[in-house]
């Protein structure tokens, strides 16, 4: 059996990427309930400040595997939520009794600074001259993002997704669903990984007018020497909230 080298073990670099990989199945999660697709590009999310550092250089990975422009890191993520607090009543009912409503509304206008004691487990409170040990067992919080953005939270991880979508993102990801069907088409067509084509495509006005600053983008990922709208293509693909006719031409040796 193999021995462990206990010197190749870098538990710095474990940590900074255990943190990477938490924070991208957060963001992936956050997309999801944004309805946001993986293709659709997104112009940044915010982390909190305290992990800029341990993040480093791989913030380019964050980047690239939640499809971001840039990673922006943030002192008071609070900033971007609504958080509210109020009695988990299944626990907390048997606790306080009567004092229960009076615990809510002390809930309703709790402080930074006994938001912080609970954090800790030393919160006190003296509800009617009954003194309560307050636990997090007793309080459900609950995050709600503000207009614009989608906020995932898990263990003491945040994650914060900037959902505005600009014209100019909105045209990326349409090429970017656009690839991703010719490259399917190249695909079930059957030609080699290095075959070099034409793409032939029937569309309305909005789709040619969104793609075409990135007509030469779509012709570099698919390998394709022309891409030319035609009148009308038999094969439909549904691209985004489009109908899109395409048709691939593989060209021979001596047409290169």
């Amino acid at each position: 059996y193999p021995v462990i080298e206990k010197d190749k073990i870098n538990e710095e670099l474990e940590t900074r990427m255990d943190l990477v990989i938490n924070l991208i199945s957060l963001g992936r999660n956050s997309r999801e309930e944004a309805k946001i697709k993986v293709r659709q590009p997104i112009q940044s999310v915010l982390l909190d400040k305290k992990n800029e550092k341990i993040i480093g250089d791989m913030v380019d990975l964050i980047k690239e595997e939640l499809n971001v422009k840039e990673v922006l890191y943030i002192e008071d993520l609070r900033e971007y939520m609504n958080i509210t607090y109020k009695p988990n009543f299944k626990v907390a009912g048997k606790l306080f009794g009567k004092d229960i409503k009076d615990f809510s509304k002390y809930l309703e206008n709790i402080r930074e600074e006994d938001i912080e004691k609970l954090s800790l487990g030393n919160l006190v409170v003296s509800l009617n001259g009954t003194e309560y040990k307050i636990t997090e067992d007793l309080v459900e919080k609950k995050i709600e993002s503000k207009e614009g953005y989608n906020v995932s939270v898990w263990n003491n991880l945040v994650i914060i997704l900037n959902t505005e979508l600009s014209q100019s993102l909105i045209c990326e990801g349409l090429a970017r669903e656009t690839i991703s069907k010719i490259q399917n088409l190249r695909k079930s067509s059957g030609f080699d990984i290095a075959d070099r084509i034409n793409i032939y495509y029937s569309s309305n006005d909005l789709y040619s007018m969104q793609i075409k600053d990135y007509v030469a983008f779509i012709r570099n990922e698919t390998l394709a020497l022309n891409m030319e709208r035609v009148s009308e293509v038999d094969h439909i693909e549904k691209i985004n909230d489009f109908e899109v006719g395409i048709k691939l031409e593989k060209i021979e040796e001596e047409k290169k």
